[in-house]
């Protein structure tokens, strides 16, 4: 007290005052550095931070009062406010009754050193409206830059939104001892719009009246409220255009449920009135409307929603009228938060599904129809394979064993001409069932390792008869690096390269079709692989050259005439480089020729494969082979016997499977030949005994075309496979083949 100058009589008045008294500087945080004990009992004990700030105060909300009303810890005091100043510094006294106001006060302190340090824009005037004092955050309100005064309040009326009402504000405050409060806009002098809250109170300094505007920019809250406002109006015109009704659902700790909120779109999705939605608090009206058959999904999953506090999803029919039994499907969903006082509350919506179920319904019959008429076309296609098949096998059979009979020139110029034709019947049968594997998704891609170099030279080995029979020469070039075995399907593979290379042979008539395989990378146990197949043949005109790639589709109807085909090669070879992560790509000249290329990725394998030579001949040993044919077809069984005996081998037929496991437990065979569909024992639960008796080699034959047939081989572990009609230099190879793996097992 003494080093700010307080005189000692008005010193012991604080000390010994029973009212509450207590002073603070006028400095943020606007310390407490002085208090009696009267206030240190009531509050200064319990005040943790000892400033005006830890009461709770803000000085600008006060500083025009004389008398300040304080909450504290449940209690309100009145205090009396004065602005005494000693030699040095300001501060404020707060003071309790009215003993203390007339004995030992200081003399007010000097306005202008308060207006400097005070943060907000103060103006004291005369009663004229000539400017006596302003501090500098006035006049940067106005846009008053460098040593520019303000002399009168006059010189800035023109900054004003409304000058009139401004005046007459001004009018009231100078001339009413009241506090006066304003709320304004202004535009300052350069440019920048404000939003205003105005204070004014009376003073007076020696005898002099003042009044004293304080001047608060508010522009931040204004803006801050406006777009609350805007965002408000926004989210309430969201509520009422979204499409369904938006909720609040609170659950309190007794485990009730009531609706917090509803917008207006729940009475459309409910089928209620507005007046009817007013009272519509209480969830069970709600679930009384729900269909009977949902209610227990809704109520479940609306439990393990509340337990677990997981968003709530839920698709359920409501009646849209109590009276009527005409349901409409709803789809529900909601996010649970868990509130501190125990409450769970769902903020969700509810939006009519109904004409979506409608279009799912009629998608569904849709689908249902498709896959009827799917059914029937695999049926048909599979009827009409089987059909064709077994005659084919008769033709081909017969065909294979009179060219082995060395017949007369111009007969085997027929014969071959015959063969021809059951080859190019064999490609359309295979093609049209690929087609239908493919469109029922059932065409997987294997990952087998097979030796890559050893593939491709045994394709162009494959096709070089036809090469020689349509006058071109087929040339191979492969990269180094490619003696290597990679894991992939080898079939596809083949088949990709086949048609390839057979469109190729058959649109170039003397000239040459050429086979690139180039090792592009090698590294982190996998290998890039570019393939290319090009000819000098007739080539492709640019409208063409995507047309070739659909189904059924060729460059122009008389091809399938003059060249044969289905249309199909190309759009599975597509198709399947699609399903191995690749695109085929196609660069044509007409009359100059095409090119085809593509690049397929393979894992590298672990292992290498056995490479063992093979001759086209039997040895002594070879031609001793005794075979089983299980064949209940007579015309098949006398064609495949014309064949095997042709070989040099043996045979004995029987009609079924349980003839089959019959014959095996009697005689010693070196392989077996099961047809699959047979009386009494099909070929599927034949093998599947013999295999438990026997280690014999069994290889399937079949005109069926049914891919769960073909799967089923693939289960019953069958040595190998021959689809009918049956190729014999095929069947031959996999005979070998498969008593070659047998022995080097054994």
């Amino acid at each position: 007290m003494q080093e700010r100058g307080i005189n000692s009589t008005f010193k012991k008045l604080i000390y010994e005052s029973s009212e509450m008294v207590f002073l603070a500087d006028d400095t943020f945080p606007y310390p407490i550095f002085y208090s009696n004990k009267s206030f240190d009992d009531q509050i200064g004990s319990n005040l943790s931070d000892q400033s005006l700030v830890g009461l709770g105060l803000d000085i600008s909300s006060f500083i025009f009062e004389e008398q300040l009303q304080l909450s504290f810890n449940g209690n309100e005091y009145n205090f009396h406010i004065e602005l005494p100043q000693d030699s040095s510094t300001n501060y404020f006294l707060f003071y309790k009754g009215e003993k203390i106001r007339s004995q030992g006060l200081p003399t007010k302190r000097e306005l202008q050193q308060f207006l400097f340090q005070f943060p907000d824009a103060q103006l004291v005037l005369k009663p004229d409206g000539e400017v006596f004092l302003s501090n500098t955050e006035a006049l940067n309100l106005f846009g008053f830059t460098g040593n520019a005064k303000l002399n009168h309040l006059s010189e800035v009326e023109g900054l004003f939104v409304d000058p009139t009402q401004w005046k007459k504000w001004l009018s009231a405050a100078i001339s009413e001892h009241t506090t006066h409060h304003f709320l304004t806009f202004l535009t300052n002098s350069l440019g920048v719009q404000l939003s205003l809250e105005i204070a004014s109170k009376q003073l007076e300094v020696d005898g002099v009246q003042y009044v004293l505007l304080s001047f608060k920019n508010i522009s931040e809250k204004v803006t801050l409220e406006k777009n609350l406002e805007e965002s408000s109006n926004f989210l309430m015109n969201l509520t009422e255009q979204v499409p369904g009704g938006l909720y609040q659902l609170v659950m309190d700790s007794d485990g009730k449920l009531n609706f917090s909120f509803l917008s207006k779109g729940i009475a459309q999705v409910l089928g209620l009135k507005q007046e009817e939605l007013e009272n519509f608090t209480d969830i069970s009206l709600a679930i009384s409307r729900v269909h009977p058959s949902d209610l227990p999904q809704v109520i479940m999953s609306s439990i393990a929603s509340a337990r677990k506090v997981e968003p709530w999803q839920c698709q359920f029919r409501v009646k849209s009228d109590p009276k009527s039994e005409d349901y409409r499907w709803i789809l529900g969903a909601a996010r649970p938060e868990a509130l501190e006082n125990g409450d769970m509350v769902w903020y969700g919506y509810l939006t009519d599904i109904s004409n979506q179920k409608e279009f799912e319904s009629t998608l569904d019959e849709s689908r249902k129809a498709a896959e009827k008429a799917n059914q029937i076309k695999s049926d048909f296609l599979s009827m009409i394979s089987h059909e064709l098949r077994t005659p084919l096998n008769a033709i081909s059979g017969s065909t294979y064993s009179l060219i082995h009979d060395h017949p007369q020139v111009h007969q085997k110029s027929e014969l071959d001409t015959i063969n021809f034709a059951v080859d190019n019947l064999i490609i359309m049968i295979n093609d049209l069932l690929d087609f239908q594997k493919i469109e029922a998704g059932k065409l997987t891609i294997e990952k087998k390792p097979f030796h890559l170099n050893s593939l491709v030279n045994q394709i162009i080995k494959g096709l070089s008869f036809h090469a020689r029979d349509s006058k071109n020469k087929l040339e191979v070039k492969l990269s180094e690096g490619l003696d290597i075995t990679v894991s992939g399907d080898k079939t596809r593979l083949s088949q990709i390269l086949n048609n390839l290379i057979t469109n190729a042979l058959k649109f170039t008539n003397d000239g040459e079709v050429k086979v690139i395989v180039n090792l592009v990378e090698n590294r982190d146990g996998k290998a890039k692989v570019y393939f290319e197949v090009s000819d000098n043949g007739i080539g492709i005109a640019p409208e063409h050259q995507e047309k070739i790639f659909n189904d059924f589709d060729q460059v122009r109807p008389t091809f399938s005439t003059k060249y044969g085909g289905t249309g199909l090669g190309l759009s599975i070879t597509r198709k399947l480089l699609n399903l191995m992560g690749s695109e085929i790509g196609l660069k044509s000249v007409v009359n100059e020729g095409s090119k085809f290329y593509f690049e397929l990725e393979f894992e590298l394998a672990d292992i290498q494969l056995d490479k063992p030579a093979r001759t086209n001949g039997y040895s002594y040993q070879d031609s001793s082979l005794h075979l089983l044919m299980a064949e209940d077809n007579d015309v098949n069984a006398l064609v495949l016997g014309k064949i095997i005996t042709k070989w040099g081998f043996t045979f004995e037929r029987v009609t079924n499977g349980l003839e089959a496991i019959t014959a095996v437990k009697k005689t010693n065979f070196d392989c077996i030949l099961m047809d699959i569909q047979m009386p009494e024992m099909d070929g599927f639960d034949a093998t599947v005994a013999i295999k438990k008796i026997t280690e014999i080699p069994v290889i399937a034959l079949t005109a069926a075309a049914k891919l769960e047939i073909k799967d089923r081989i693939d289960e019953c572990d069958f040595d190998g496979f021959v689809a009918k009609p049956i190729d014999a230099s095929e069947l031959q190879k996999i005979i070998q083949e498969v008593i070659f793996e047998r022995n080097q097992s054994a």
